[in-house]
């Protein structure tokens, strides 16, 4: 008798949305087991939260007979806990075994404001899994056993390039809101351009509310000629964006396990971030990138110049970078799956 599927919910690309969304962590594990022959239901395609509730409460019930195991994301915002909590009591309400992966560099802050709203939706599940260990080491206090895995990244479609001598060439790609402070960049740029006048960047990725800002700093600094947005950016569009560009920007506020800089390193760009959240438990200062204060202005436009001017720094970090991403590539992520579905009896 063949095994059943796994249903794996969340947000998953489509022919209709495609261009305006970037692949999440849940799509891409969905496509690591599918490949590796273990059948999967995915649910949901639609962007709109309410939309992809329904959809998604539609699936669980419909498909049922079908899967015994349920891998649900958990993310930190108030409006993404109450899709969260509905599907996860529905499954367990059918008695399916539930896995949730614990993502949003938020979350802690939003568990001290209202920890029993959380833990209650967290212990309905039979596994917790975090893709960092910052969330583990942060949801200690309230007594959660969580396991590693990684998000996984098929490394086999990044380009590496190990270039000989880095250009004043940035880029910085994340949605357009608050938490990933697309601001800072732009004035990290003007201030390079006072010794690197020939500076460039190219900002990628949707809007959230900060788009129209970050244009119009852009114009206030005059930067126009120095700035461009390309929008949404495909995998293939970032292959052809590392051969350009040397340095990456991650200038966020709050963040748990950006697959972003992971991507950043299997290109062979320098990544230079702030240390917000997780940051620091993917990337270590002065061996695979270059970390400084949230919202450090100087700090960094003095850490984009250190390697324009070392050499030898730059390449070392691109190695050891590179070494890095080695480690959610697909094999090393898939054995910690299939150790997960041993312990819940999945055959």
């Amino acid at each position: 008798m063949a095994a059943k599927k796994i249903l794996v919910t969340g947000l998953f690309l489509s022919e209709k949305n495609k261009h305006k969304i970037y692949r999440t962590a849940a799509d891409q594990l969905a496509e690591l087991l599918a490949k590796n022959r273990y059948p999967v239901i995915k649910t949901s395609t639609q962007p709109n939260r309410l939309l992809r509730l329904l959809d998604t409460c539609f699936t669980v019930v419909a498909k049922s007979s079908q899967y015994n195991i349920a891998i649900v994301p958990f993310y930190s915002g108030y409006r993404s806990l109450l899709l969260q909590a509905i599907v996860s009591y529905l499954l367990k309400l059918i008695g399916k075994k539930l896995v949730v992966v614990i993502h949003g560099g938020g979350l802690p802050m939003y568990m001290k404001a209202k920890p029993s709203v959380y833990l209650k939706v967290l212990h309905k599940a039979d596994l917790l899994v975090a893709p960092s260990n910052f969330l583990i080491q942060e949801l200690k206090q309230y007594g959660l056993q969580i396991e590693l895995i990684e998000n996984v990244l098929n490394l086999k479609e990044y380009q590496f390039h190990l270039k000989q001598n880095l250009k004043p060439n940035l880029f910085w790609m994340r949605t357009f809101e608050d938490i990933y402070n697309p601001l800072m960049a732009v004035r990290v740029l003007a201030l390079l351009q006072h010794d690197f006048p020939h500076a460039k960047m190219m900002m990628a990725g949707r809007d959230a509310g900060m788009f129209l800002a970050t244009k119009e700093l852009v114009k206030k600094l005059q930067l126009l000629d120095s700035v461009v947005f390309p929008g949404y950016v495909s995998i293939a569009d970032k292959n052809k964006i590392a051969a350009e560009f040397d340095i990456y920007l991650c200038t966020n506020n709050v963040d748990n396990a950006p697959v972003s800089l992971i991507e950043m390193m299997a290109f062979g760009m320098v990544v230079i971030s702030t240390n917000a959240g997780g940051i620091p438990y993917l990337a270590t200062n002065n061996f695979n990138a270059l970390l400084v204060d949230v919202d450090a202005d100087n700090a960094m436009v003095d850490a984009i110049k250190l390697v324009l001017e070392n050499n030898m720094l730059a390449k070392q970090l691109v190695q050891n970078a590179s070494k890095t991403a080695q480690q959610y590539d697909e094999a090393p992520v898939l054995q910690k799956w299939q150790s997960l579905f041993l312990k819940l009896g999945y055959a």
